[in-house]
C-alpha cells in the first residue's frame, strides 16, 4: 500500500478512536464506561504511535520516538480488553488489584521501551532500509515476553466471551454479536503478528484494534450498556412515590425528583446550592446542616393553609452521603406521605382507647391510665379521688324517646361533665350509663364540693332532642383514695356510694369510705 494512503488511513483510524473516546467519556454509567475509556485510550495512543511511525520515513530518531508512543499503549491492549470483558460479563471476579497490575505492567513496559536504546531488550535493532523505503525493526527478548502476556490475556478474553456466549440465550447471543466479532478480529491480528505471517512493513494491529473498538462501542451503545444503570436509576428516582431531595453539607439544594417538586412546587425553579429553608413550607428541622447531622427521622405536617388546604402528615428520613474515603459530602432526604397510615393508627388508637359513642376513654384504657396515676401518687404520697355517676331513669328515656335519644343524652351529659373537669382529670365510660372520673383530692370536703358541682351542672343543663325537652339528673358517688389504698377496693366503694345516692332519692352526691379487707376480717 502506498505510504501516503497508509498515513491517511491511520489518520482516519485515529480520528475514529478519538471520537469513540469522547463518546465513551460522556456516558453516564461510569462503572462500566471507565474500563472502555481505558481501552480506548490505549488503542488511541497505539494508533497515534503507528501514525507517527509511518510519517517518520528515514528519520531514525522520529521512528524511535514513535515506537515509544506505541509502547505506551500497545503492551496493555490485550490486558485492558480482558478487564473490559470481565467488567461486562464477570464483574464478581474482577478485583482492584487486577487493574493496578495492568497499570504497573504498562508502566514497566513503557519504561523498557523508553530506555531501549541502552539495552536493546525490546527492539534489538531499528534500521532504515533504503531498498524497501521502510524503517525495519528487529524484535528483542522482552518483545516476546510481552507477546506471551498478550497470548495469555487474549486466551482469557476468548474464555470469558465464549463462556458467556454458550451460557446465554438467543437474545443475549444476538446482543453479543459485535463483541464476538471484535474479539475475533483482534485474534486474527495477534495470530498474524505473532507468527510473522505478514510482510515486515505491514502492521494490521492499529486497524484491527480500531475495528474492534468500533464494534465494541457499537454493541455497548446499541444495547445501552453504558447507560442502563443510570437510566434505570433516573427512572426509579423520577417515578418513585416518595419525595427525594439531596442537599450539600451546608444545607444547599442539589437535586430533587418529580415527587419532591409536586410536594414543594418552588423546587421546580429553585437555584442549585440555594439554602433549602427558603423553599415555601420546607420543615425547618430539615434545613440547618448542624441539625441534619443529628437527625435520622422526623415527622411533620403540611397543610391547613389557604395554599394547601388539605392537611397531610409526612415522615422524613435523613441519610449521609459519603465518598469512597468516608467523607460526608451531602445529605439524602426521603419524604414519605404517611397521612393514611397515621389516620389508620389514630383510628386504631381511638378504637383501643376511646368509647365509640361518647368519645371519652373506654374502661380498659381508663384502668391503664389510672393505675399509672396511682403509682405516681403513691410515690409522692398524694391523695386522689374516684367519682362515679349514673344517669337517673335512663331506661325511661329510652322507652319514651327511643334509643337514639338515649345515645344523645349519654353524649350530652358527658359534654356537660367534661366542661366542669380540669385538664388533668380523666373521664371514662365504665359501662352502660355509668361513667367514672379520676381526679386529685386534698380532702373529703373538697371532693364533695367537686362532685356536687358536677351533679348540679347536669341538673341545670337543658337537653333537647328533636324538639322535646328531656329533664335529666344523675346520681354521684365519690371516694377519696389515700396512699396505700387499693384501687379495686376504691372501685367497690365508689360503686356502693353511687347506688346509695340512687336509693336515697337520686340527683345527689354520696361520699363513700374505702372498706379495707383487713378491717372487715
Amino acid at each position: 500500500m502506498d505510504g501516503t494512503a497508509v498515513v491517511v488511513l491511520l489518520a482516519v483510524m485515529f480520528t475514529i478512536d478519538i471520537y469513540i473516546l469522547m463518546y465513551a467519556i460522556t456516558r453516564k454509567d461510569n462503572s462500566r464506561a471507565a474500563y472502555f475509556v481505558f481501552f480506548t485510550i490505549a488503542v488511541s495512543v497505539y494508533v497515534m504511535g503507528a501514525l507517527l511511525y509511518e510519517t517518520a520515513g528515514a528519520d531514525r530518531g522520529a521512528a524511535v520516538a514513535a515506537l515509544r508512543v506505541m509502547g505506551l499503549g500497545g503492551p496493555i491492549l490485550a490486558p485492558v480488553m480482558l478487564l473490559l470483558l470481565m467488567r461486562l460479563y464477570k464483574p464478581r471476579i474482577l478485583k482492584p488489584w487486577m487493574f493496578h497490575s495492568v497499570i504497573i505492567y504498562g508502566l514497566l513496559m513503557f519504561f523498557v521501551i523508553l530506555t531501549n536504546e541502552r539495552h536493546l531488550l525490546f527492539y534489538s535493532a531499528i534500521e532504515y532500509s533504503a531498498a524497501e523505503n521502510y524503517m525495519s525493526v528487529s524484535r528483542g527478548a522482552l518483545y516476546w515476553v510481552n507477546q506471551a502476556v498478550v497470548v495469555l490475556c487474549m486466551a482469557g478474553v476468548y474464555s470469558v466471551i465464549i463462556e458467556r456466549f454458550i451460557k446465554s440465550g438467543k437474545k443475549i447471543r444476538r446482543q453479543m454479536n459485535y463483541m464476538v466479532m471484535g474479539t475475533l478480529t483482534a485474534l486474527v491480528a495477534n495470530v498474524l503478528n505473532f507468527t510473522n505471517a505478514l510482510p515486515k512493513n505491514m502492521d494490521l494491529l492499529p486497524y484491527v484494534m480500531t475495528l474492534s473498538l468500533a464494534l465494541f462501542a457499537a454493541d455497548m451503545g446499541r444495547h445501552k450498556i453504558w447507560d442502563v444503570a443510570s437510566v434505570a436509576s433516573n427512572t426509579v428516582l423520577e417515578t418513585m412515590e416518595e419525595a427525594l431531595v439531596v442537599l450539600n453539607t451546608g444545607g444547599g439544594f442539589w437535586f430533587c425528583n418529580n415527587s419532591a417538586r409536586a410536594l414543594f412546587p418552588a423546587l421546580e425553579s429553585f437555584p442549585i446550592t440555594e439554602t433549602i429553608t427558603k423553599v415555601e413550607d420546607w420543615p425547618e428541622e430539615l434545613g440547618a446542616s448542624e441539625q441534619l447531622g443529628e437527625l435520622r427521622e422526623i415527622t411533620f405536617e403540611l397543610g391547613g393553609t389557604e395554599r394547601r388546604e388539605k392537611k397531610s402528615t409526612y415522615r422524613a428520613t435523613v441519610n449521609k452521603l459519603k465518598d469512597e474515603r468516608g467523607v460526608i459530602f451531602g445529605w439524602q432526604i426521603i419524604i414519605y406521605d404517611i397521612t393514611e397510615i397515621t389516620f389508620l393508627i389514630n383510628q386504631l388508637e381511638t378504637l383501643a382507647t376511646k368509647d365509640p359513642l361518647t368519645g371519652v376513654a373506654n374502661r380498659r384504657y381508663f384502668l391503664e391510665r389510672v393505675n399509672r396515676e396511682l403509682d405516681m401518687a403513691e410515690r409522692h404520697k398524694l391523695s386522689t379521688a374516684l367519682i362515679m355517676y349514673d344517669i337517673d331513669f335512663f331506661k325511661k328515656v329510652n322507652d319514651t324517646y327511643g334509643h337514639a335519644a338515649g345515645d344523645y343524652i349519654l353524649c350530652a351529659v358527658v359534654e356537660v361533665v367534661k366542661a366542669q373537669l380540669r385538664s388533668y382529670d380523666i373521664i371514662a365510660r365504665y359501662g352502660g350509663e355509668e361513667f367514672v372520673v379520676f381526679s386529685t383530692s386534698s380532702d373529703g370536703d373538697s371532693l364533695y364540693k367537686f362532685a356536687l358541682r358536677l351533679c348540679k351542672a347536669v341538673e341545670s343543663a337543658e337537653f333537647i332532642y328533636e324538639g322535646a325537652r328531656i329533664p335529666i339528673t344523675a346520681s354521684f358517688g365519690a371516694v377519696q383514695i389515700l396512699p396505700g389504698d387499693k384501687f379495686n377496693e376504691a372501685m367497690l366503694s365508689v360503686d356502693e356510694a353511687m347506688y346509695k345516692a340512687k336509693n336515697n332519692g337520686r340527683n345527689r352526691v354520696v361520699i363513700g369510705q374505702i372498706q379495707k379487707k383487713e378491717e372487715e376480717d
